[in-house]
């Protein structure tokens, strides 16, 4: 059986030496055991290792992730993802398909009305005899918006936005990571290989993301000045109708 000290683990499985005994703290990680006065660890703690990184990489917090562990689920009970993770069917149900039925339960009673408007801003495209909806959160929030007065192609407006803001602040955030690899963190050497350190930063993203957002809305909300506020609102108007 391999066995890895734990400087080995950390560097196998990408999680830093004081990060695994954290988790062995909380009671998500087994206890190691001891060669002589060395402790050592297995393919199982591994293995371990690897799922806490998956499911913190699909939003679930480290006492979720103890009581995934602690139920133990019986063999051919499922995959823990689906089981005890809700995010990771959303995950994958980002761009999907659904036929006319599926598309009315999605509208609810806003009825057909919006269609037209979802089809322009692209929430939407006809393929065959399905619906292809390209990110049906977007898609959803689309809707709420429209509930509260805003109009499907301002709010694609705002989608666009969105997206390219969060793509340049992801870009960033791994040019920040990138540039500090090889420096070493807390005595640990990063390393040049950020593959292996993307279901951390997906985890970071779940946990932070939305309420950080939020959070910076409702302060832009607060402190805008009103001439600059009408100014911004003739240039939103002017790109919705440009589109």
């Amino acid at each position: 059986m391999p066995r890895y000290t734990r400087a080995e683990l950390a560097d196998i499985s990408g999680v830093a030496a004081r990060t695994i005994r954290y988790y062995h703290s909380l009671g998500v990680l087994p206890k190691p055991g001891r060669a002589g006065k060395e402790v050592v660890y297995s393919d199982a703690h591994l293995d371990r290792l690897r799922d806490i990184v998956a499911m913190q990489a699909r939003g679930l917090r480290l006492d979720a992730i103890r009581e995934v562990f602690d139920a133990e689920p019986s063999p051919g009970a499922g995959d823990w993802r689906t089981l005890f993770d809700p995010r990771a069917a959303q995950a994958g149900e980002r761009a999907v398909l659904v036929d006319d039925a599926e598309l009315t339960g999605l509208l609810g009673d806003r009825g057909t009305d919006v269609l037209a408007e979802l089809i322009a801003a692209g929430y939407l495209e006809r393929r065959g005899d399905s619906w292809f909806v390209p990110d049906r959160p977007m898609l959803k929030g689309a809707l709420v918006l429209y509930d509260v007065g805003t109009d499907i192609t301002l709010s694609g407006v705002l989608r666009t936005l969105i997206r390219e803001r969060i793509a340049d602040l992801a870009d960033d955030v791994v040019r920040t990571v990138r540039a500090a690899a090889g420096t070493g963190y807390g005595g640990e050497d990063i390393g040049v290989d950020l593959s292996r350190f993307r279901d951390q930063f997906l985890a970071m993203a779940w946990e932070v993301g939305g309420a950080t957002f939020a959070a910076e809305i409702e302060r832009a909300a607060g402190s805008v000045d009103p001439v600059e506020d009408t100014a911004e609102r003739r240039r939103l108007h002017g790109a919705a109708g440009a589109r």
